[in-house]
């Protein structure tokens, strides 16, 4: 999966457009089952934060997945966040396990901002005991927290998912290509 040239200015607010891309050194898919009694909450890296949101939604702790993608400072009305939600709830309320890989593809740095791609093929099982298996690319954005001297701090979020369904395993999926 290829996110098109057009949607850079959308993910990065323009400033993916203007910044070298360097190929990150971690290239080794890892694979990470969750469990319904393991908990993982880590924001540290992009790669942290895309295990602990998958982590949220195979526990069934959809708020916190979902709050993995919200900049502190609200963008939008609380009418429109709760329908968000709801969506979002939704989509993943019947999920009871998750297992994928995923590596750190490319990250893109500017000024006090890092963009990091994380291509991602999970696959998540039902309440109902049936297979899902999607392909997704997951772009997180981190502001230097030198630069942010104001409250609310803003942390590293997931700014931009693009995800398609997979016909075939899990097993023999290849990790997307999501690139900027």
């Amino acid at each position: 999966m290829h996110i098109q040239s057009a949607f850079r200015p959308l993910l990065c607010a323009g400033l993916c457009a203007v910044l070298p891309y360097t190929q990150a050194q971690a290239k080794e898919p890892a694979l990470h089952v969750t469990a319904a009694s393991t908990y993982y909450d880590n924001r540290s890296t992009a790669l942290d934060l895309v295990q602990s949101y998958y982590n949220a939604i195979g526990t069934g702790q959809l708020a916190r997945a979902f709050s993995y993608t919200l900049k502190s400072t609200p963008e939008k009305d609380a009418n429109q966040l709760a329908a968000d939600y709801n969506a979002f709830r939704n989509k993943f309320q019947d999920i009871r396990s998750i297992k994928l890989r995923f590596e750190l593809g490319f990250t893109s740095a500017g000024v006090g901002t890092e963009v990091s791609a994380v291509p991602v093929v999970v696959e998540m099982e039902t309440n109902e005991g049936a297979t899902i298996v999607r392909s997704s690319c997951h772009y997180v954005v981190r502001l230097s927290p030198d630069a942010q001297d104001y409250a609310p701090f803003d942390p590293i979020r997931i700014d931009a998912s693009f995800d398609e369904p997979v016909k075939g395993y899990f097993d023999a999926t290849a990790l997307p290509d999501c690139r900027f």
